[in-house]
């Protein structure tokens, strides 16, 4: 699934972490500008500036997070409009908050210490 946007639209596109599942599909408005939209495991956020689908996908993120009680990553793929159009891979971070990593490389988690 592929939202189409306006051709000034940034996205954020990523699959849901594997033993996680939303309740519903479909497409709703974020609080930046964006259009959130889900199918399955599938999440498109579409908006005005690479800052605000980072922002709109957070909350998600973190609701995600408070129902698996664990640190997650997840990679998703940011793309640009013209005038310099492209193409990015991301890795989405999210355990002590959300953090995104302009990057396909694994983040490491630390084990937390033992008392």
């Amino acid at each position: 699934m592929v939202v189409r946007s306006s051709q000034g639209s940034f996205s954020l596109t990523f699959l849901l972490p594997a033993d996680f599942r939303l309740s519903y599909d479909g497409t709703q408005p974020g609080a930046n500008g964006c259009l959130l939209a889900t199918r399955g495991a599938l999440v498109e956020v579409s908006g005005p500036s690479r800052e605000a689908v980072l922002n709109d996908a957070t909350p998600l993120l973190r609701t995600i997070h408070g129902f698996l009680e664990r640190p997650f990553s997840i990679t998703a793929v940011v793309r640009s409009p013209p005038p310099v159009p492209g193409v990015d891979s991301w890795s989405i971070i999210v355990g002590a908050d959300v953090a995104f990593s302009p990057t396909s490389l694994d983040p490491h988690f630390p084990r937390a210490a033992s008392a």
